[in-house]
């Protein structure tokens, strides 16, 4: 069953706010519904990264996304974290438009324009976007009700689908470059980053929040993922792990390939926060091994360490080159962008400073 919202502004993911979307079609050159100005605060910079200003709207969005419901009792030190984690998303965001120049996607032409349009037409007539049915707002003030209620704005909006177009048409640029998902001829590189310290193996179990209330009438599902991460605690085969994963939801976020067998993942993997500690935590763990708890993307995850397997790769070595591919090509230099920048943040006087007021004003209302 395909979920339902009034816009598309549910926070499914940190990296891009909203769902993620991948090639929706276009409607044309003509812009439908104008671009609605932000309020003078919300338009001011705050601070800069690697040459691109960050408005405090897009930081308020971000903050919001991440740590509303999480700012009761926070400290000062907490808040510098937050802070920190906050930009590297909003870092990340821009490299990956960066990047995408680079390699000759433009984020700011045609293609990419219009699916941005595409996206706030569907917010407003409804429509379908990622496998979610959109309802749409109906109106004008609708539209910014339902943004203001999330602490978004249309520009921010705006921003974040030419991202999630951008990021796409990033991997279009593979299947037209480099021969993604075929056969090259030569795999010895696939072959060595497959052995690489670059290259893990292991899976990760979920429990969604919403479908674990439905079946077992209760809200505490990380106590239930706790109970199955003590499940795997003496597991010495794969069969273990099959189990749990068959007893949670994590045939939500996997494959029936990846519930049977796991996937390999690249170092800089990940879309959201969540995602990219679940990946450092495969690398990290002994075949068995299960990571920390961790909430967040509409459930609670914990990663499952897995020994490599050479058949792995015999059974599907183009895979294998297109992971490499991926991380050599896109995620590695978007990562190590985005932290150059983060290393060199400057901050206006207009940034927010601690206080509880701060935090209010940050967080969904």
């Amino acid at each position: 069953m395909k979920k339902t919202s009034r816009i598309l502004i549910t926070i499914l993911t940190v990296a891009a706010i909203l769902a993620g979307v991948f090639s929706l079609g276009s409607c044309g050159k003509k812009e439908d519904y104008p671009e609605i100005a932000s309020s003078k605060k919300e338009a001011t910079p705050i601070a800069t990264l690697g040459g691109h200003e960050v408005r405090y709207e897009l930081f308020r969005a971000y903050f919001s996304a991440m740590y509303s419901g999480k700012t009761d009792g926070m400290t000062e030190t907490e808040w510098e974290t937050a802070k920190t984690a906050v930009l590297r998303e909003i870092a990340l965001l821009y490299a990956t438009l960066d990047v995408a120049e680079a390699n000759g996607v433009d984020p700011y032409g045609d293609a990419v324009n219009n699916e941005v349009r595409e996206r706030v037409r569907i917010d407003y007539e409804g429509g379908e976007a990622n496998g979610y049915v959109i309802e749409g707002a109906g109106s004008r003030e609708k539209y910014k009700e339902a943004l203001a209620a999330a602490n978004l704005t249309d520009a921010v909006n705006r921003l974040i689908y030419r991202y999630d177009a951008t990021q796409a048409a990033l991997y279009d640029y593979l299947v037209t470059n480099y021969a993604y998902g075929k056969d090259t001829g030569a795999k010895s590189d696939a072959r060595a980053f497959f052995d690489s310290a670059d290259c893990a193996h292991g899976v990760w179990v979920y429990v969604q929040y919403d479908l674990y209330d439905q079946w077992n009438g209760s809200t505490d599902a990380r106590a239930f993922a706790e109970e199955q991460r003590s499940r795997l605690a003496a597991a010495t085969d794969y069969s273990a792990v099959f189990g749990v994963l068959r007893d949670t939801f994590s045939d939500q976020v996997l494959s029936a390939d990846e519930m049977r067998h796991g996937f390999y993942v690249s170092k800089n993997q990940g879309n959201t926060p969540v995602q990219r500690a679940l990946v450092s935590d495969i690398f990290s763990l002994s075949p068995f091994a299960c990571g920390e708890i961790r909430e967040g993307d509409g459930g609670v995850w914990f990663a499952v360490g897995l020994a490599k397997d050479a058949a792995d790769y015999d059974r599907d070595p183009n895979g294998f080159y297109d992971l490499m591919l991926e991380e050599t090509e896109i995620d590695r230099p978007i990562a190590e962008k985005a932290e150059t920048w983060l290393a060199g943040v400057s901050y206006s006087s207009a940034f927010p400073t601690f206080s509880a007021e701060t935090l209010a004003e940050l967080t969904v209302r």
